[in-house]
Protein backbone atom coordinates (compact mmCIF):
# COMPACT_ATOMS: atom_id res chain seq x y z
CA UNK A 1 0.00 0.00 0.00
CA UNK A 2 1.43 3.35 -1.21
CA UNK A 3 0.95 6.28 1.21
CA UNK A 4 -0.83 8.16 -1.42
CA UNK A 5 -3.15 5.52 -1.81
CA UNK A 6 -3.78 5.40 1.34
CA UNK A 7 -4.21 9.70 1.45
CA UNK A 8 -6.51 9.57 -0.88
CA UNK A 9 -8.97 7.18 0.40
CA UNK A 10 -8.86 9.89 3.61
CA UNK A 11 -9.08 13.06 1.38
CA UNK A 12 -11.99 11.98 -0.31
CA UNK A 13 -14.04 11.77 3.24
CA UNK A 14 -12.23 15.06 4.22
CA UNK A 15 -13.94 16.39 1.34
CA UNK A 16 -17.39 15.51 2.16
CA UNK A 17 -16.92 17.05 5.65
CA UNK A 18 -15.58 20.59 4.52
CA UNK A 19 -18.59 20.40 1.67
CA UNK A 20 -21.41 19.18 4.03
CA UNK A 21 -19.22 21.98 6.66
CA UNK A 22 -19.78 24.95 3.83
CA UNK A 23 -23.18 24.19 3.39
CA UNK A 24 -24.56 24.40 6.84
CA UNK A 25 -22.27 27.44 7.80
CA UNK A 26 -23.62 29.26 4.49
CA UNK A 27 -27.41 28.36 6.19
CA UNK A 28 -26.32 30.47 9.35
CA UNK A 29 -25.33 27.40 11.64
CA UNK A 30 -22.43 27.81 13.74
CA UNK A 31 -20.14 25.02 12.97
CA UNK A 32 -16.64 24.27 13.50
CA UNK A 33 -13.79 22.00 12.40
CA UNK A 34 -13.33 18.58 13.09
CA UNK A 35 -12.15 17.43 16.60
CA UNK A 36 -10.85 13.83 17.66
CA UNK A 37 -12.72 13.27 21.35
CA UNK A 38 -10.85 11.72 24.57
CA UNK A 39 -11.60 8.31 23.35
CA UNK A 40 -9.66 8.69 19.59
CA UNK A 41 -12.62 9.14 18.10
CA UNK A 42 -13.70 12.14 15.15
CA UNK A 43 -16.57 14.33 15.38
CA UNK A 44 -16.73 15.32 11.66
CA UNK A 45 -18.70 18.71 12.32
CA UNK A 46 -19.35 19.91 15.99
CA UNK A 47 -21.92 22.92 16.05
CA UNK A 48 -21.76 25.22 19.06
CA UNK A 49 -23.85 27.55 20.39
CA UNK A 50 -24.28 31.10 18.92
CA UNK A 51 -22.18 32.77 21.52
CA UNK A 52 -19.58 30.41 21.02
CA UNK A 53 -19.39 29.29 24.50
CA UNK A 54 -20.97 25.53 24.34
CA UNK A 55 -20.58 22.47 22.10
CA UNK A 56 -24.78 21.48 20.94
CA UNK A 57 -23.96 17.95 19.44
CA UNK A 58 -21.78 16.71 16.47
CA UNK A 59 -22.79 15.76 12.70
CA UNK A 60 -21.20 12.59 11.31
CA UNK A 61 -20.17 12.54 7.61
CA UNK A 62 -19.87 9.78 5.03
CA UNK A 63 -18.61 9.98 1.88
CA UNK A 64 -20.23 7.75 -0.48
CA UNK A 65 -18.03 6.39 -3.35
CA UNK A 66 -20.58 4.75 -5.82
CA UNK A 67 -22.76 7.29 -8.09
CA UNK A 68 -26.21 7.34 -6.24
CA UNK A 69 -28.79 9.44 -8.10
CA UNK A 70 -31.27 8.53 -5.52
CA UNK A 71 -30.31 7.54 -1.70
CA UNK A 72 -33.94 5.10 -2.04
CA UNK A 73 -32.13 3.17 -4.52
CA UNK A 74 -29.18 1.19 -3.33
CA UNK A 75 -26.21 0.63 -5.67
CA UNK A 76 -25.41 -2.45 -6.44
CA UNK A 77 -23.96 -4.33 -3.93
CA UNK A 78 -25.14 -2.28 -1.27
CA UNK A 79 -27.04 -3.49 1.40
CA UNK A 80 -27.99 0.35 3.15
CA UNK A 81 -25.92 3.03 3.80
CA UNK A 82 -23.08 2.54 6.37
CA UNK A 83 -22.83 4.97 9.49
CA UNK A 84 -20.31 3.34 11.54
CA UNK A 85 -18.65 0.28 12.84
CA UNK A 86 -20.67 -1.43 15.71
CA UNK A 87 -17.71 -1.35 18.26
CA UNK A 88 -16.59 2.44 17.73
CA UNK A 89 -16.30 4.62 20.96
CA UNK A 90 -18.55 6.82 18.67
CA UNK A 91 -21.71 5.46 19.94
CA UNK A 92 -21.10 6.67 23.93
CA UNK A 93 -21.69 9.91 22.35
CA UNK A 94 -23.16 9.47 18.91
CA UNK A 95 -23.87 11.79 16.55
CA UNK A 96 -27.52 14.06 16.01
CA UNK A 97 -27.26 13.70 12.37
CA UNK A 98 -25.60 11.90 9.89
CA UNK A 99 -25.22 13.11 6.22
CA UNK A 100 -23.78 11.36 3.48
CA UNK A 101 -22.43 13.07 0.19
CA UNK A 102 -21.93 11.57 -2.89
CA UNK A 103 -18.90 13.61 -4.53
CA UNK A 104 -20.30 12.43 -8.10
CA UNK A 105 -23.57 13.94 -8.12
CA UNK A 106 -23.25 16.58 -5.79
CA UNK A 107 -26.00 14.73 -3.76
CA UNK A 108 -26.80 14.61 -0.05
CA UNK A 109 -29.31 12.87 2.33
CA UNK A 110 -29.41 12.46 6.15
CA UNK A 111 -31.00 10.35 8.54
CA UNK A 112 -31.60 10.97 12.80
CA UNK A 113 -30.16 8.37 14.80
CA UNK A 114 -32.09 8.09 17.55
CA UNK A 115 -31.38 9.18 21.15
CA UNK A 116 -30.96 7.97 24.33
CA UNK A 117 -31.39 5.43 25.89
CA UNK A 118 -32.08 3.64 22.37
CA UNK A 119 -28.96 4.91 21.22
CA UNK A 120 -29.57 2.90 18.04
CA UNK A 121 -32.53 2.40 15.84
CA UNK A 122 -34.10 -0.79 15.64
CA UNK A 123 -34.28 -0.35 12.15
CA UNK A 124 -30.50 -0.32 11.04
CA UNK A 125 -28.70 -3.34 11.21
CA UNK A 126 -24.93 -4.55 11.32
CA UNK A 127 -23.13 -5.66 8.28
CA UNK A 128 -21.61 -7.89 8.34
CA UNK A 129 -21.95 -10.32 11.04
CA UNK A 130 -18.10 -10.46 11.88
CA UNK A 131 -14.55 -9.23 10.73
CA UNK A 132 -12.73 -11.15 8.17
CA UNK A 133 -15.44 -12.38 5.92
CA UNK A 134 -16.51 -9.89 2.99
CA UNK A 135 -14.31 -8.35 0.93
CA UNK A 136 -14.15 -4.58 0.65
CA UNK A 137 -13.75 -3.96 -3.00
CA UNK A 138 -13.26 -0.94 -3.22
CA UNK A 139 -10.31 -0.44 -0.59
CA UNK A 140 -8.46 -3.41 -1.78
CA UNK A 141 -8.63 -2.33 -5.51
CA UNK A 142 -7.15 0.68 -3.98
CA UNK A 143 -4.57 -0.17 -1.43
CA UNK A 144 -3.48 -3.05 -3.60
CA UNK A 145 -3.98 -5.44 -0.71
CA UNK A 146 -7.08 -7.55 1.20
CA UNK A 147 -9.43 -5.53 2.87
CA UNK A 148 -12.27 -6.88 4.96
CA UNK A 149 -15.33 -4.66 5.66
CA UNK A 150 -15.66 -4.39 9.57
CA UNK A 151 -19.23 -5.26 11.35
CA UNK A 152 -21.08 -1.67 11.00
CA UNK A 153 -24.47 -0.03 11.23
CA UNK A 154 -25.89 0.29 7.73
CA UNK A 155 -29.18 2.38 7.52
CA UNK A 156 -31.80 1.11 4.90
CA UNK A 157 -32.83 3.44 2.58
CA UNK A 158 -36.63 4.03 4.06
CA UNK A 159 -35.00 5.22 7.40
CA UNK A 160 -33.04 8.11 5.63
CA UNK A 161 -34.18 11.74 4.73
CA UNK A 162 -33.81 13.89 2.38
CA UNK A 163 -31.22 16.68 2.23
CA UNK A 164 -33.71 19.47 3.11
CA UNK A 165 -35.12 17.55 6.18
CA UNK A 166 -31.79 16.65 7.62
CA UNK A 167 -30.46 20.39 7.26
CA UNK A 168 -34.19 21.41 9.14
CA UNK A 169 -33.56 18.86 11.60
CA UNK A 170 -29.60 20.34 12.37
CA UNK A 171 -31.39 24.09 12.21
CA UNK A 172 -33.98 23.13 14.80
CA UNK A 173 -31.31 21.13 17.12
CA UNK A 174 -28.97 24.47 16.95
CA UNK A 175 -31.72 26.79 17.82
CA UNK A 176 -32.39 24.67 20.83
Amino acid sequence: MSLSDWEKLLAEGKHAVEIVRIGLRNRGINVRESIITEFGTDEDIPVYSTDNQRKLFWISVKSVASRVEDPRVLPVGYRGWMCGEVESKQWFNPSSAIIWYCSATRLAWGAIPPTPPNRLSTRWFIFPDHWGRVLDKRKTNKLNHKVYLYPNWLVPPESTINKEEIIAHIQRLAEQ
